[in-house]
C-alpha cells in the first residue's frame, strides 16, 4: 500500500511541478525587409500621404514646400509610436506632422510567420502643393 500511495505522490508532483510551455510574446521590432505581411495604411499610402498633406496645409496653409521623411514603429494593434521627422521642417512643424500622423486610422499591421509583430517604418512625405 505504501508504495502505491508513494507512486501516486510521485506522480502527481511530477504533473503539477513540471515545466509548462509559456508563449513568450515578440516585442521585437522588425524591418519591413524580413515580414512575410508588410504593414499597410487602409487605402495605401497615396491616401495616407494625401491625408497628412491636407491636414498639415489647413494649419500651415502653403508656408512650406518639399519632401520631408518620417520614422515610425507601427504597433501590432496597428497605432503608430517612436513617431519622428527626419528632416525637411522645423521643429514647430515637425511637431504637427507627428501629431497629424499619430491621429490617423490605424495600420494593418506587419507578420512574421502569421505572427503580427512591430514594424519600424519610414515614409517620405511632400508637403505642400
Amino acid at each position: 500500500m505504501k508504495k502505491i500511495i508513494t507512486l501516486l505522490l510521485l506522480f502527481y508532483s511530477i504533473a503539477n511541478f513540471s515545466q509548462t510551455a509559456e508563449k513568450v510574446e515578440d516585442n521585437n521590432i522588425y524591418n519591413v525587409a524580413g515580414l512575410n505581411t508588410k504593414p499597410e495604411f487602409p487605402g495605401g499610402l497615396d491616401k495616407l500621404k494625401s491625408l497628412v498633406n491636407e491636414s498639415y496645409l489647413k494649419t500651415y496653409p502653403a508656408e512650406v514646400k518639399g519632401k520631408v521623411y518620417a520614422i515610425f514603429v507601427i504597433e501590432k494593434d496597428g497605432s503608430l509610436s517612436d513617431v519622428k521627422i527626419l528632416r525637411g521642417v522645423d521643429a514647430d512643424k515637425a511637431k504637427e506632422l507627428i501629431r497629424i500622423l499619430e491621429n490617423l486610422p490605424k495600420w494593418n499591421p506587419g507578420k512574421v510567420k502569421d505572427q503580427i509583430v512591430r514594424v519600424l517604418y519610414t515614409v517620405p512625405l511632400v508637403i505642400g502643393k
